[in-house]
């Protein structure tokens, strides 16, 4: 069995056009001894437009006007679809999903035949080693943990760099590549007919329909308070609260018995209760909050928008909110 790691590089990326110029890779045996890396080199047919993902310009390590003296796409397609499709290969990516819909793309673009193969995700395997389902490992970030030298961006180092990311894992749990495949349920993405699906997780998968069911019910207990606060009126008992108006924390709102409780004080005092933060003047967190809607609520006080800010602590001492 052998493994082949592949990185892919485009001159631009948009909706439906990824222009492909450099495929690099990088075959092993199952012990990690490289038996080949390659960078093939393609001209785009197309300008660089280069980005990375927070949209800032990217540069590839390679003189740009060289892609020009090498053939397009169509004179690779044999060779990168041999590689990928070998029967005795496994194939690898780091967040493989994005060259995979790349080799798609330009496939229709260049009218040929769709790729047929399977492909397993480091950044998938490494997630589920470490259950870090939130948050996505980059291969430059992995790189230094694992303490991998590389020229980040050059397809072939990219490639060979992804190799060495699985070796330190396989390393790390003292297995196999196979055999760490099959310990963290890893289940290999596809593409075929122009259609692909990623690699997943077992654990990912259950991490995530978890993390769905949460907020379906956060969503749901929010729809139960806004329906209470349009519904309920009632005559104010004071005028304390005469030109406030309230906004809570998510977490508050979510925590439906304590935000009833809460607005029904604040009305019986004569203020009034928001579901916009923009249109309240009070804003009341709870002691661990960090959120989006509590840096906005910040921002707004610095500007003069909100004139209090309190924890729900803070809060319910002060006006001696108590349970009722």
């Amino acid at each position: 069995m052998k493994y082949v790691f592949f990185d892919i590089e485009c001159a631009c990326v948009y909706k439906n056009v990824a222009k492909i110029c450099v495929f690099g890779y990088c075959v092993c045996d199952e012990q990690f001894h490289i038996l080949q890396k390659e960078d093939i080199l393609i001209n785009p047919n197309g300008k660089f437009h280069l980005t990375d993902r927070g949209g800032d310009g990217l540069v590839l390590p390679y003189d740009y006007d060289d892609f020009k003296k090498y053939p397009d796409f169509k004179a690779f397609y044999e060779k990168i679809k041999g590689l990928l499709e070998d029967e005795d290969s496994y194939v690898f990516g780091h967040a493989a999903i994005n060259d995979v819909k790349y080799l798609c793309l330009e496939t229709k673009r260049y009218k040929l035949p769709s790729f047929q193969f399977r492909f397993a995700d480091t950044q998938v395997l490494y997630m589920a080693m470490t259950e870090t389902y939130d948050r996505q490992a980059g291969l430059e970030s992995l790189t230094q943990i694992f303490e991998i030298d590389y020229t980040p961006h050059c397809a072939a180092d990219d490639a060979y760099a992804t190799m060495r990311i699985a070796q330190e894992m396989c390393c790390k749990e003292h297995c196999t590549l196979d055999e760490l495949l099959k310990k963290y349920s890893i289940r290999f993405g596809k593409i075929e007919n122009y259609q692909f699906s990623n690699c997943s997780s077992t654990r990912r998968s259950e991490y995530l329909r978890e993390k769905n069911r949460e907020k379906r019910e956060r969503g749901e207990k929010r729809a139960k308070f806004n329906d209470f606060v349009y519904g309920y009126r009632v005559k104010p008992q004071s005028s304390e609260f005469r030109g406030l108006r309230f906004s809570f924390s998510r977490s508050i709102e979510e925590d439906l018995p304590l935000a009833k409780r809460l607005v029904k004080e604040i009305v019986r005092r004569g203020g009034k209760y928001s579901l916009k933060l923009s249109a309240s003047n009070v804003f009341v967190e709870r002691e661990d909050d960090d959120s989006v809607r509590k840096n906005a609520a910040y921002k707004m006080k610095e500007e003069g928008k909100i004139s209090e800010i309190f924890t729900l602590g803070e809060f319910e001492n002060r006006y001696l909110i108590q349970e009722r």
